[in-house]
């Protein structure tokens, strides 16, 4: 992403937040940025784009430090903690962005923003269930599902402590208790509720892979649904081809990825492409 597009995306969240998304116009935030409007839209093809891209620039920042601390040479109850940390941090950065965005209820509500929250949803459990097993043992795996939407619901109730209540919580402290209370929780499992089909967003696939070629996929078809653009789609459609083959050509994705990256919307994907590439080393 440009440093323009994140100068923009920056001053224009702030602007939304403060006057509302109806009340601010492309001329303020043209305006705060310091740049002409042909500018703005050389980078966006609307407002309602750039609101898009501000949900996909926040996941992809949260995605990007969650997937950060498994790199971290901690030990795994600090790495843990971290987890929840980390996410209540972003969410108070951008509450008064995500306020607003429930009070007018403005999302764009297509399959690209479909595709945004699943990918964000998988890519959160991905990480927790590693960081679980790593704690507990293999001996919880069973109960992966049933863990996932527990921990969910307890962090929601923090998230919503956050954005409306205002009050500024220790994070370091809150992801501490919260792994303290997982404790709890993995102490007293019995027999699972939970299936992993049952579970939106969650895939078992027994390895440590962050990206599957099922996912991308899935994603890839999920993204065609909102692309108009010939040559995108072309792209898009040899990369679902190769990666519905047995032995995926790494040079044939990355030739085609290199197509993806002269339009606009598809950072999040070329990311988890970029992920899988890795994996195939």
């Amino acid at each position: 992403m440009t440093k323009r597009k994140v100068l923009i995306i920056e001053k224009a969240s702030e602007l939304f937040a403060e006057n509302g998304f109806d009340a601010t116009s492309v001329q303020d935030i043209t305006d705060a940025c310091g740049i002409s409007k042909g500018a703005f839209y050389l980078s966006f093809k609307s407002k309602e784009n750039l609101l898009f891209s501000i949900f996909e620039y926040f996941s992809d920042k949260l995605i990007a430090r969650m997937g950060g601390l498994l790199d971290l040479e901690i030990g795994t109850r600090e790495r843990f903690e971290l987890f929840f940390s980390v996410q209540f941090e972003e969410i108070a950065r951008y509450s008064d962005f995500i306020m607003m965005q429930m009070r007018e209820q403005t999302s764009p509500g297509n399959a690209e923003m479909l595709a945004l929250i699943n990918e964000l949803r998988q890519r959160t459990y991905k990480v927790q269930e590693r960081l679980l097993l790593e704690v507990y043992g293999d001996g919880i795996r069973k109960h992966m599902p049933d863990l996932l939407v527990l921990l969910s619901g307890l962090i929601k109730g923090y998230i919503e402590i956050i954005i409306f209540n205002k009050d500024e919580l220790n994070y370091v402290e809150l992801g501490a208790y919260i792994v303290e209370r997982t404790d709890s929780i993995v102490a007293g499992l019995s027999e699972p509720f939970l299936k992993s089909d049952q579970l939106i967003g969650y895939r078992v696939n027994g390895s440590n892979t962050m990206i599957t070629a099922d996912e991308l996929l899935k994603d890839i078809e999920l993204f065609k649904h909102v692309v108009k653009d010939e040559d995108l789609l072309i792209s898009l459609d040899v990369i679902k081809e190769e990666l519905s083959e047995k032995n995926h050509r790494k040079p044939v994705i990355q030739g085609m990825m290199s197509n993806l990256k002269n339009h606009a919307g598809t950072e999040a994907l070329l990311g988890k492409l970029n992920l899988f590439i890795k994996s195939m080393c």
